[in-house]
Formats: C-alpha cells, sequence, structure tokens
C-alpha cells in the first residue's frame, strides 16, 4: 500500500475513534461518595446478570473500542465502558438484558441521552448516546431484546456494567461511580454472542482490510490499572482535592497501555499542552511503567504522538521527552520537554506533582 494511502487512512482512522471518544466525556457528576440510588435499585432482586440479545443488531456494529481507551483531557483515564461503534445513524438501539429504568442522563452536548437499568440489586447496565423512546420513564420495566431507542448523534452506543459487588483495586478512589463499580460488559453475554461481540474488538486498520491481520488477543480490554508502589496507573495533580472539591480534567496524569496493543506504552494527561495523548515505542527500551519504583530514581521516557500509529506502533517522529521520578508510592513528580535528540534532562522548577 502506498505510504500516502496508509497517511489518509490513518487521519481517517483517528478522527472517528477520537470523535466516538470525546462523545462520552463525563460531565464532572459522578463521584465516588454521591449515593448510589441512581446507579443500583436495592429494590431489585438478587440474581446474575446475563445479557441475551445485541444492543445493536450485527449489521449495525461495524466494531467496539474495549475497556482502557484513552483521550485526554476528558478521557485521561482509562475509559470504564466500552464504544459500540455504528455502521450509520437513526439505528434500532435494543436491551441486552431485562430490567428496571433507574436513571436518566438528560441531553448531552451532542443532543442524545443516556439510561441506566438496573437487573438485580448489584448489578444494572447503562446505554449512552441513544435517542430513547419518547414514553419512556424511570420505573419502567424494559424486557430484553426490546427497542428502548435509537443511535444518537455520535459515531457510537456507549455501554458500561455496574457491579457493586467489584473491587478494582484503585489506589485512589475519589472517581467516578461508574468507575468504581465498572466491569467488563463483554463477559456477561451468553454464547454465541460473546464470543461473537469479541470478534469485532479489533483496531481501525483492521476494518474491511483482510490483509490487516490482528492476533493481539483483547477481548474485555483493561481500565483499571493502578499498581501499588509502582507509577502504573491514575494520578491526580497536587491539589486536585483542595477544600473538598473534586479533581477536573486537567488535573490527571495517567501510565497505560494502548488499548489494542497492551504492550504499547500510553501516557495521558489532562493539560493544556500541544500533544497530550502520549506514546513510547519499546524499540528505546522504555521501562514499563509498572516496573518503575521508588528506587528506580529518574526514569526518561522518549515521547511520540500516540494519536498517529499504525498496529499501535506511532508513525511520526519523536516530539519530545518526559522526566517522572517517583518520590514515594503516593507521589511523583513529572516533567514534559519538547526536546526531539537529548538523551535526557533535569528538572526544573517548571515541573509537575501528582499524587494518589
Amino acid at each position: 500500500m502506498k505510504r500516502g494511502i496508509i497517511v489518509s487512512f490513518l487521519v481517517i482512522a483517528f478522527v472517528l475513534t477520537s470523535f466516538s471518544l470525546s462523545a462520552c466525556k463525563s460531565d464532572g457528576e459522578d463521584y465516588s461518595d454521591i449515593e448510589v440510588a441512581p446507579y443500583f435499585d436495592e429494590d431489585l432482586p438478587s440474581g446474575v446478570l446475563e445479557f441475551t440479545h445485541l444492543v445493536l443488531d450485527s449489521e449495525n456494529c461495524n466494531r467496539i473500542i474495549p475497556l482502557g481507551a484513552i483521550n485526554p483531557p476528558g478521557h485521561t483515564f482509562p475509559t470504564d465502558h466500552i464504544y459500540l461503534l455504528q455502521r450509520a445513524k437513526d439505528l434500532p438501539v435494543y436491551a441486552p438484558a431485562s430490567g428496571k429504568v433507574i436513571y436518566f442522563h438528560e441531553p448531552s452536548a451532542y443532543g442524545d441521552r443516556a439510561v441506566r437499568i438496573g437487573v438485580t440489586n448489584t448489578m444494572s447496565y447503562y446505554l449512552g448516546h441513544i435517542f430513547l423512546s419518547p414514553e419512556m420513564k424511570v420505573g419502567d420495566t424494559v424486557a430484553a431484546g426490546q427497542q428502548i431507542g435509537t443511535t444518537g448523534n455520535t459515531s457510537c452506543v456507549d455501554f458500561g456494567v455496574l457491579n457493586k459487588n467489584i473491587d478494582n483495586g484503585f489506589i485512589n478512589t475519589k472517581l467516578p461511580l461508574t468507575t468504581i463499580y465498572g466491569d467488563k460488559p463483554l463477559s456477561y453475554f451468553i454464547e454465541p454472542l460473546r464470543t461473537q461481540l469479541y470478534s469485532l474488538v479489533i483496531p481501525p486498520e483492521a476494518v474491511g482490510n483482510p490483509a490487516f491481520i490482528y492476533d493481539e488477543g483483547v477481548t474485555d480490554g483493561v481500565f483499571a490499572q493502578d499498581k501499588v508502589g509502582s507509577l502504573s496507573g491514575n494520578w491526580f495533580e497536587e491539589g486536585a482535592f483542595a477544600e473538598g472539591k473534586y479533581f477536573e480534567w486537567e488535573e490527571t496524569l495517567a501510565f497505560s497501555y494502548d488499548v489494542y496493543y497492551p504492550n504499547q506504552i500510553r501516557i495521558a494527561i489532562g493539560k493544556d499542552i500541544p500533544f497530550p495523548n502520549l506514546a513510547v515505542i519499546n524499540q528505546d527500551n522504555p521501562v514499563n511503567p509498572g516496573d518503575v519504583t521508588v528506587e528506580s530514581g529518574i526514569v526518561t521516557y522518549y515521547l511520540y504522538n500516540a494519536n498517529n500509529t499504525y498496529a499501535g506502533v506511532p508513525t511520526d517522529i519523536r516530539i519530545g521527552l518526559m522526566l517522572v521520578q517517583m518520590l514515594s508510592d503516593t507521589q511523583i513528580r513529572v516533567e514534559i520537554f519538547w526536546d526531539t535528540v537529548s538523551e535526557t534532562k533535569e528538572f526544573t522548577d517548571s515541573s509537575w506533582y501528582y499524587q494518589r
């Protein structure tokens, strides 16, 4: 394939993927000390969650972005829900399981809505960026396979599961409840639907391109990546919780991995900087964030634009470098230099401090 064609394809794929991810940015209201009533219905019986129907007809779902995608600033932290990328607009959306409507999220900036449906007293699921049936109201019962609306004004449907009994191991739990209780939606589908959906967990390069081989084995994805005593996972800028306030997007930082290629390091930062979505290439022999500890001292990462990749590997030249040092298990110092040639630098007074 000619390079010009590849570049054009990558631009189109990035625009579509970015639009998908940016379509569901949090409104900053769902934090972990908010009552759980809109998330679970304790009056529902106990039981198990089982998805018996597809959310989109199989011919209408192009591919799936699994858990753990990043797109700063709104999704600096790996996403706690998945994305069902649709082939067209105004497609029917179905309830994958029977349940009780417990909450509506009113029209977003995109003019569409979200619905949260309780299945048991500890399990619920939600669908976002859809136009809901106008007669639907809180308290209604929906049946598995019932059409509850149509696809909204974005390129995807958001799909998440909430499990009140799960422990995702976050070090700092001042997070949205959708993150604290987030679970793996695709794992709850019955067979053969589960296998069918897992086959759609593919990068954009693979769509309509049988010559592209994707065999990384990603199915559900991973969004909970905090590892005690290491760099891996979510960080908040110092002062993010001053005077009881909740963090802002620009105060977030994550050391993560590519959603489709988990051997490729990704760094996402919420700050207003030229390149907030950063990649690190394996050829530079970087230290895995999960292996960085206080004893590692100052670590240098050479940075690339994570928005321009092919098969998980950056296609552009280096754009900078990052210094990071774990000062303790819960505090780090970080500085980015837009320097494309130096092997390393020294911290300056412009460095940032993060905690968790």
